[in-house]
């Protein structure tokens, strides 16, 4: 048996190896297929948010050395809000302070769309201008201060806005300086204009070259001492202060507008009848005009007034006619700065500014300031959002020292120019 088996083997064996033989050769291809599953992750553009929170502004601390009294009008101030010389010290000199006042926040929430396309947002801006706190380290423990609180609507080429903001008569330029933004060193000097409540208008004509007409309708203000109602003079009077302005931009090479102010006050108060003898009620009219060119290297800026009664636009070397006088006060300022932009982080600058109450006036107001001169020179390093700036600020403030003689122009050959010099170092971080 086992004999057959293997004889069997053997010849499946060679039936198989002769069959390979006399059979071509062939290749047997196997193909393997595999499914497989991939997973594509999309991610989605995220959504805007519906609402933008934004936080501006800027730390300043300024070192100061003076040989004088510096104030707004009359009123004494150091440190950040000096602008004109009140009192002239010939001994005993100079002082040394710092002062952070200048300190500004500004807040802002921006909204969606609303009303056919306009873009809804609220603005609120301190600084810390609000006086000293209580006690005996009042000075180090400031109060803040409401600069401007408004909500806007913004379309293409038309912003209304709604709340507290800077007057048109300033025309958005303000002198170059580390020292005195929120008091720029051109008020009492030139520079017209302060805050009220209302609504503002900005309307824009134009691409590159464009014209912007502006108009405000805000509420009317004067010294602002409220009366025993709890209203000050210009609300006294029931009418608006109304406020237009044209301005022309030629690209950032070259812009310059015209703006105009009127207003009324009752110099009564509320609930008392006009004596029109009395000159109770008291206009205040004023126009206004400036420039920026600026062409890279230099730059050329300045803005310049006419009006009555400017007072409340911190005009008149912010002095307010007295109830006594039966007239208007008229005059007129301007101010101009030149600036060389050295390199990208250094520039040198320099201002001029004058305000001019007519003398006759003041003389016949019994009032105190006939004129007001500040000279400004800079210099400013500025690298990022960090800036370091050394300014010097003369002051010529000429006063009415013979108010008792007050008709003749006599006293304006007497010693009765009161000098100031203030040399600060500035630190401001903006953000």
């Amino acid at each position: 048996m086992r004999i057959k088996a293997l004889f069997s083997l053997a010849v499946l064996g060679y039936a198989g190896l002769a069959i390979a033989q006399a059979t071509p050769a062939q290749n047997v291809v196997v193909e393997e297929r595999r499914t497989e599953t991939v997973t594509v992750v999309v991610k989605e553009t995220p959504k805007p948010p519906a609402f933008v929170f934004e936080l501006h502004g800027f730390t300043s601390m300024s070192m100061w050395f003076q040989d004088a009294q510096f104030g707004v009008g009359a009123n004494p101030a150091n440190g950040q809000q000096a602008l004109n010389a009140v009192k002239q010290y010939n001994a005993d000199k100079p002082l040394f302070g710092a002062d952070v006042r200048q300190t500004r926040l500004n807040f802002s929430v921006r909204g969606p769309e609303i009303l056919g396309g306009a873009v809804p947002k609220a603005v609120v801006e301190f600084d810390l201008f609000g006086g000293d706190g209580p006690g005996g380290y009042g000075d180090v423990s400031i109060f803040p201060r409401v600069r401007t609180a408004y909500a806007e609507l913004k379309w293409t080429n038309t912003t209304l806005q709604f709340g507290q903001q800077n007057m048109l008569t300033i025309g958005g330029l303000i002198p170059q300086s580390l020292r005195g933004i929120a008091f720029p060193m051109a008020y009492t000097a030139g520079l017209v204009g302060w805050r009220q409540p209302g609504i503002w208008g900005y309307h824009n004509f134009g691409g590159d070259t464009r014209f912007e007409f502006s108009w405000s309708i805000q509420r009317a203000g004067w010294a602002n001492t409220a009366l025993s109602d709890n209203f000050n003079l210009g609300v006294a009077s029931g009418l608006p202060a109304l406020e237009l302005r044209g301005k022309m931009f030629f690209g950032k090479v070259l812009d310059f507008w015209i703006a105009g102010h009127w207003q009324q006050v009752d110099r009564n108060g509320p609930g008392v009848i006009e004596n029109k003898a009395l000159w109770t009620t008291l206009t205040t009219a004023l126009g206004s005009a400036g420039l920026k060119l600026d062409l890279g290297m230099l730059v050329l800026q300045g803005a310049a007034w006419y009006g009555k009664n400017a007072a409340p636009l911190l005009g008149n070397v912010v002095q307010f006619p007295p109830a006594t006088y039966l007239g208007d006060v008229f005059g007129y300022g301007a101010w101009g700065q030149l600036g060389l932009n050295l390199s990208k982080e250094f520039s040198v600058w320099y201002m001029y500014g004058l305000d001019h109450p007519l003398y006759q006036n003041i003389f016949d107001a019994r009032m105190n300031i006939l004129r007001n001169q500040n000279s400004v020179a800079m210099v400013r390093y500025q690298t990022g959002g960090f800036a370091i700036g050394a300014e010097w600020l003369y002051s010529r403030t000429t006063w009415n020292i013979a108010t008792a003689n007050s008709n003749t122009q006599a006293q304006l050959v007497a010693d009765n120019v009161v000098k100031g010099n203030q040399i600060s170092l500035s630190f401001n971080y903006y953000f």
